[in-house]
């Protein structure tokens, strides 16, 4: 079942020329935002690139960006490589060295990322697309009044659950209301043939460390006070209640995990192929789900810390304009985006194939796909929990994941997990 994804991850060595395999050429991506590409009295298309961190999503990225590209002839979007979690690393060097040249559309998070590249954003108010925001959802975007975002989609994550297999397995789904019935269940599912482990993580360091981790700071009663004393050094991660229920508990599920050592698309591949029962992950996955012709029900499972029965929902990914980019890079940044956003050509990319649940007035959202209608049912009966991770320090999500990977090779323990997270929690925030 395995099955690449459409862009791979950019390499490390790679970072200085932002090119991907399946990229633009060396060439093709350092010209992308260089001076004489602007049209200004030139007669030539200004080139407007675009990078993005949903390497789901860069295919039909691609796809878009050519139509888009027949519309008109102002200007010429090209689509990077997806950077996957080198996002923040690309972004970091490119902006650093040459903010003119860095990429003209680029994503980031809110919270901390969001303050790290406020100053290279440009104001998007006078957007088409900014006004069909839904209410309350640009928060996060906007420092003085002024937006300087807008809000890829909304997604929500949990445990995506074979609902075949449950019943095969004699488990209700409903009756999980504990961890302790999360790890009961588990071994109920892993008497089913062909299944390896009930739960698989994956190894990307979102995926291993970031959306688990975000369970406990996000059921808190004060999550955004706790984090202040963590930043000020008022408090330690291995002192927090929390934490240490949760490591616990990860402590009784890791025997029923795959340990977090596949990536994202063999997670997605065994879960499809019935080896595993459960996949801690989101929405987005529904794309690949499509590409492997899942036959099977599946849907949407809390993650029962503490009783928990809502799934994470947010927006936190945004699209940003580079304000150093030309007067005519800019321009075409927000034609495009408004085009991808508000007119039925755009958004037929953003519903269909993207598989993204849009943050806009106007969209059709009847056709919506499995995993996307379960986040809108969980949304409307206000079962959700709120996304917290970013307001974990901005960069150190890799070091973060690396920890998590000791643990699970049983070179940490739990209470030694924590206090090696709050060691990288410390240095990136003193840097």
């Amino acid at each position: 079942m395995k099955k690449k994804v459409g862009a791979a991850l950019l390499s490390v060595a790679m970072l200085s020329t932002l090119v991907a395999c399946g990229a633009k050429s060396d060439d093709g991506a350092n010209k992308a935002n260089s001076a004489d590409t602007t049209s200004k009295g030139t007669g030539k298309k200004a080139v407007i690139t675009i990078i993005q961190n949903k390497v789901e999503i860069q295919s039909a990225l691609e796809d878009a960006v050519k139509e888009f590209n027949k519309t008109q002839d102002k200007y010429e979007v090209q689509a990077l490589g997806a950077a996957g979690d080198n996002l923040m690393t690309v972004l970091q060097t490119q902006f650093s060295s040459a903010p003119e040249k860095a990429p003209t559309i680029f994503t980031t998070a809110s919270g901390s990322e969001f303050q790290k590249y406020l100053p290279y954003m440009a104001p998007l108010d006078d957007m088409k697309a900014a006004s069909k925001i839904v209410e309350g959802q640009d928060t996060a975007a906007r420092n003085d009044g002024k937006l300087y975002g807008l809000p890829v989609a909304l997604e929500g994550f949990g445990l995506i659950y074979n609902k075949d297999m449950f019943k095969e397995a004699g488990v209700n789904a409903d009756d999980i209301k504990t961890w302790d019935d999360l790890v009961a269940a588990s071994t109920k599912l892993e008497q089913v043939k062909g299944v390896k482990k009930a739960i698989a993580y994956a190894q990307e360091s979102y995926f291993r460390f970031m959306h688990p981790f975000n369970w406990p700071f996000a059921l808190m009663k004060d999550t955004s006070g706790t984090i202040a004393k963590i930043n000020a050094g008022e408090l330690k991660l291995q002192d927090i209640p929390e934490l240490k229920e949760y490591v616990a508990d990860l402590d009784k599920i890791k025997d029923h995990t795959n340990l977090s050592k596949d990536t994202y698309d063999e997670q997605v591949a065994g879960f499809a192929a019935g080896q595993y029962a459960m996949i801690h992950q989101g929405n987005w996955a529904q794309g690949l789900l499509n590409d492997y012709d899942v036959k099977f029900e599946y849907g949407f499972l809390p993650v029962p810390f503490e009783g928990n029965q809502g799934i994470a929902v947010g927006n936190s990914n945004f699209f940003r304009v580079n304000k150093h980019a030309s007067e005519d890079q800019q321009a075409g940044a927000k034609a495009f985006l408004d085009w991808l956003l508000t007119d039925p050509a755009g958004q037929h990319y953003v519903t269909d194939e993207f598989n993204f649940i849009p943050v806009y007035s106007g969209f059709d959202t009847s056709k919506m796909d499995p995993l996307s209608q379960e986040v809108n049912r969980y949304a409307s009966e206000s079962k959700t929990v709120k996304w917290v991770f970013d307001q974990f320090p901005a960069g150190a999500d890799q070091e973060f994941a690396n920890q998590m990977e000791k643990y699970y090779a049983g070179k940490l323990t739990g209470e030694g997990l924590l206090e090696a997270l709050q060691n990288v929690w410390m240095t990136a925030v003193k840097k």
